[in-house]
């Protein structure tokens, strides 16, 4: 069991690690849930500049996101601020699926297959913090499959909408609360042996 990693300020919870009394995997599946409850207009998924960093945020854990996958390697330049001793979660690369999205996921099997193999693909998982590099985690969601709601106007642009199962996979950095008052953050990913890009840059005032 590793315990958390240490760099500087920079402390990053280790999979091991109960954040505030839950699984690791247990906040991923809140992030997909965050991620997927915001309109098109107003999703940070799809925000190019950070304006949106702060949609529906709640809670002890602050949720960053980087971008729909896909084969445009272009990441999104982000500018935010996260209020002081919030914990930070944020996907390197990630993967969900459900049933509303692929129809054809009839069985848990299905949606747990779909997303290892993409995961299983991984060829880059790539993070830097105020310049020093970060090793993610593997994480996968808890509980394996969970229920999910895709709203009307989804980022996904699915016409398909309504309560659904999914699961998730993914390589993800969890930091701890910290008293540093700028991140230069940096991440990038990439799977199906490269074809597919997500990740972001932002920068981050700390803030009373």
């Amino acid at each position: 069991m590793r315990a958390g990693n240490h760099y500087a300020d920079i402390k990053v919870f280790a999979l091991a690690e109960r954040p505030y009394g839950e699984s690791y995997g247990f906040w991923t599946t809140r992030w997909w849930r965050w991620a997927l409850s915001s309109s098109y207009s107003t999703n940070p998924l799809l925000d190019e500049t950070g304006v949106h960093s702060h949609t529906n945020q709640l809670g002890n854990v602050w949720f960053l996101a980087g971008k729909l996958g896909s084969e445009n390697k272009k990441l999104p330049r982000r500018k935010c601020s996260i209020p002081v001793m919030k914990a930070v979660l944020f996907p390197i690369l990630n993967c969900e699926a459900n049933s509303l999205e692929y129809p054809e996921l009839i069985t848990e099997d299905d949606l747990l297959n779909h997303v290892v193999k993409d995961m299983n693909s991984v060829v880059l998982t790539d993070c830097f913090i105020n310049g020093r590099k970060i090793r993610p985690e593997r994480v996968q969601s808890d509980p394996r499959v969970f229920e999910l709601t895709i709203p009307p106007d989804n980022p996904l642009g699915l016409e398909r909408t309504g309560k659904t199962r999914a699961a998730a996979d993914g390589y993800w950095v969890f930091l701890k609360p910290m008293s540093t008052r700028h991140l230069s953050l940096d991440f990038e990913g990439s799977c199906e042996n490269g074809r597919l890009h997500s990740g972001a840059t932002y920068s981050i005032d700390i803030v009373e």
